[in-house]
């Protein structure tokens, strides 16, 4: 299994990719010769040249059985996942939660290739350090992680969640976080060209959901997450072989409400990443973004008017039918039939 990248074409909408300075961009994917391989689509993922530098050490890097991970296209749910896996992990340890940074607690692998050399560190060395178990975040496809991921087959749980939504949360924090400097409409057309990173955003999810039945993938939805978490948490309990009360799941799903997520310090980026920005000269643009933003299904509906959905939907669908995507995922990425969009 060896990764390899691929040019990008400079044209109009590639100048509006560019974010955090950041300016140069190309596609990876993977020559895969491992059995789970064959459950995957033959794409490359779009991510600045920066990554690079990460691409062979990722590759190669030495996966514990006892590892967790968490895995999802970004702003599918990522934080509150990581925060309900994490707690499940160390028996509602709330109080050493609140003391610790998430990222600190459940560091993203990757995060050193996707920002400039400004903002640089380690961030591979960081988690391969971690005493185990060491829980995982990454946004990377699967072509794309860790070869041993596949032959050592740690607990990786993935999150999906709605098109729509994604696409709409991803714009806030591109421009939140990624000093992004161009319009809602720009960052649409370069979601639906592959233009953002880790794009493209269907086969991100649809690799998954072909491996939903491995025993050691866990494939959760954020709209299942909203519509009954204590639910979900007692899925994600009995994948991780936990046990827990059911006056300890309501415990932890109050502790994972939007209201109190919102307000705990210890999961917010925008803290815990106040120095990186200030040394790259990244200032939010909005005034009332929170890492933590909305936290609802539907929400795209406040930004995108009826023309922006109709044009989305025709696009996706288009997709999802070249792909051949079977209809239980369809409602996925819709959150309803498509034929009622």
């Amino acid at each position: 299994m060896t990764t390899y990248s691929e040019t990008v074409p400079r044209d109009d909408a590639y100048e509006k990719a560019k974010y955090m300075g950041l300016e140069d961009f190309c596609r990876y994917g993977s020559r895969n010769n491992v059995d789970i391989a064959k459950k995957w689509a033959k794409k490359s993922y779009f991510l600045p040249t920066q990554y690079e530098k990460f691409r062979k050490a990722i590759e190669d890097f030495e996966v514990r059985p006892d590892d967790v991970w968490v895995v999802t296209f970004p702003k599918c749910g990522t934080t509150w996942t990581q925060e309900m896996v994490w707690q499940i992990g160390n028996n509602l340890d709330f109080a050493k939660g609140r003391e610790i940074y998430l990222n600190a607690r459940f560091p993203f692998i990757e995060l050193g290739g996707i920002v400039p050399d400004e903002g640089f560190f380690d961030s591979i060395g960081i988690v391969a350090n971690l005493p185990s178990p060491r829980y995982i975040k990454s946004h990377l496809p699967a072509p794309l992680l860790p070869k041993q991921l596949w032959s050592v087959k740690p607990k990786v749980i993935y999150v999906a969640r709605n098109a729509k939504d994604t696409m709409v949360s991803f714009y806030h924090h591109y421009r939140n976080l990624q000093d992004y400097r161009r319009n809602f409409n720009d960052f649409t057309e370069i979601f639906m060209k592959d233009l953002v990173i880790y794009a493209p955003f269907d086969t991100h999810i649809i690799d998954f959901w072909h491996m939903r039945h491995e025993e050691n993938i866990l494939f959760l939805t954020f709209e299942d997450m909203k519509r009954n978490h204590p639910a979900v948490i007692e899925k994600t309990i009995k994948f991780l072989g936990k046990s827990f009360t059911k006056e300890q799941i309501a415990e932890l799903a109050d502790h994972l409400t939007f209201d109190k997520m919102s307000k705990n310090e210890s999961v917010d980026l925008l803290l815990e990443t106040k120095d990186m920005r200030a040394a790259m000269n990244i200032k939010k643009l909005d005034e009332d973004f929170t890492f933590v933003r909305k936290g609802k299904v539907g929400s795209f509906k406040d930004d995108m008017n009826p023309e922006m959905i109709q044009e989305f939907n025709d696009w996706l669908q288009k997709r999802l039918t070249d792909l051949n995507v079977e209809p239980e995922l369809w409602k996925i990425f819709f959150l309803q039939d498509p034929s009622k969009k």
